[in-house]
């Protein structure tokens, strides 16, 4: 930039070319310049998630390459036309090929959000004019993990959305993918400090092509209407025969650590046998540790431990009497009672120590005041819990598993649930899953309204789902 004058600088027919946020010089043929970079990318000369982006009204292009930046795939069009043909998708899904491969041979590139101003992205193949540039491999790829876990979120409020990406974070369900294998169950080899895990999670009725990897909740029959007073507010009412054949039930895990010290004058803390007069020692196995399979009761001992009194002294610190060390037991202080002894893991920290961790586990029912949640941002707490002969049934004696408030319904807008509750329905009475991914009805991805509505009536159900049940109190229908 030094060697440019004044004049130069400011001549309105070259734009400042910019690295990083930093100004590299000056460019009188921008569109060019930055097509011979676009060229060099596809070619792999150049990293492939470096962008170009040139901004006519600032008079400056754009490179970045600075780690952080979002940056998507997308296929290369040439005047409308696909750069991917019938016979790479058939290499790639033989294998002869790889997603690697289809970037080294200029098909795919990544765009960060500064080049997409500069692109014209369809989002399906027949969509495409001579103007596109890019095609979206798949349109439901926009959303992230949580997002694309939503089942039809285009026909939902945007902030419902954005609701559900917060608080699916904290269903219960899959934990990580390494959580179960052929063999045996590798979640009950975790030690975490607290996890959560649902008993009978299943798979959606009506799902995404994202879910399938990430499943989390069950399947509930869900009455939507007005029952008694304790529904407002979004609050639901709960069958109790639904909850004792398991819905809703999880298992606590809760880890337990206690620690042998060594100390700098060479004494150490020392198991002790348990003293069989003391109840709260009556889990303790003959090397003071917790037994697995023990029933846990408040203040019950899990490591009976002794540590010595003087931990300074250089003195002989062997054959000490027992007068030397006083109790440091450690004890379940916070059990709630019927929590079960699921496991005992002996290691050692980083300074040597044995570490004693010990693994409760506490099966709990849903119960007044739990929080559910759709996969639509409408939460809600459990109002009461109803016995099955009090609940409403329709003429094929059915009874819903939970009942929430139509008013849940006009102010948040969420389409997508009703859409939800009419797949299901229809997945029951057909017999397969349905699809509600993110843009899909267009590709077949998801399936069309209209499709599931037919669903129902061939199987004997209304167009819209709606269903005449009786009451529970009184014989009337509603």
């Amino acid at each position: 930039m030094e060697h440019l004058s004044g004049e130069e600088l400011h001549t309105p027919d070259s734009f400042l070319v910019i690295f990083n946020g930093l100004i590299l010089g000056k460019h009188r043929r921008p569109q060019r310049f930055a097509t011979a970079l676009r060229k060099l990318r596809r070619a792999c000369l150049i990293g492939e998630f470096v962008s170009v982006y040139v901004n006519e009204k600032q008079c400056c292009v754009y490179l970045a390459s600075d780690g952080g930046r979002v940056c998507r795939p997308l296929v290369i069009a040439d005047k409308g036309i696909s750069r991917v043909k019938a016979h790479h998708m058939k290499e790639l899904k033989d294998g002869v090929c790889t997603f690697r491969d289809f970037l080294r041979n200029g098909l795919i590139e990544y765009l960060d959000v500064n080049e997409e101003n500069n692109a014209m992205i369809a989002l399906y193949e027949d969509e495409a004019k001579l103007e596109t540039t890019h095609i979206e491999i798949e349109p439901f790829t926009i959303l992230g993990v949580c997002a694309g876990l939503i089942p039809y979120p285009h026909h939902n409020q945007s902030p419902r959305n954005t609701y559900q990406c917060a608080m699916g974070k904290q269903a219960m369900g899959n934990i990580a993918y390494n959580q179960a294998s052929k063999k045996f169950v590798v979640y009950l080899r975790r030690m975490d400090t607290l996890l959560y895990l649902l008993v009978y999670p299943q798979r959606p009725l009506l799902t995404t092509k994202s879910i399938e990897l990430l499943g989390a909740g069950q399947n509930a029959t869900v009455a939507v209407m007005s029952y008694s007073g304790y529904d407002i507010e979004d609050a639901i009412v709960m069958n109790k025969s639904s909850l004792d054949r398991g819905f809703g039930r999880c298992i606590v895990m809760k880890r337990y650590v206690a620690v042998r010290h060594k100390y700098p004058n060479g004494t150490k803390d020392r198991l002790m046998r348990p003293n069989r007069a003391r109840n709260d020692m009556q889990i303790l196995d003959d090397d003071g540790i917790a037994s697995p399979g023990e029933i846990i009761r408040p203040n019950d001992i899990y490591v009976n431990m002794q540590s010595p009194r003087d931990t300074r002294s250089t003195g002989s610190t062997a054959n000490l009497p027992d007068s030397a060390y006083q109790s440091s037991y450690s004890s379940f202080k916070k059990c709630h009672g019927g929590e079960v002894v699921d496991r005992v893991v002996l290691c050692n920290d980083k300074d040597s120590n044995m570490c004693i961790k010990v693994l409760a586990r506490h099966t709990r029912r849903p119960e007044l005041g739990d929080k559910f949640s759709s996969r639509h941002g409408q939460k809600g707490v459990c109002g009461t819990i109803v016995q099955q002969e009090d609940f409403p049934f329709s003429e094929k004696g059915i009874c819903p598993d939970l009942i929430m408030n139509p008013h849940g319904f006009p102010s948040r807008m969420t389409v997508g649930k009703m859409i939800e509750l009419l797949g299901g329905k229809a997945g029951v009475s057909c017999g397969r899953f349905h699809y509600g991914s993110a843009f899909g009805e267009a590709s077949g991805h998801a399936d069309n309204v209209e499709t599931i509505s037919e669903t129902l009536v061939k199987h004997g159900f209304n167009y819209g789902g709606k269903d005449f049940i009786y009451s529970g109190f009184h014989f009337t229908n509603s």
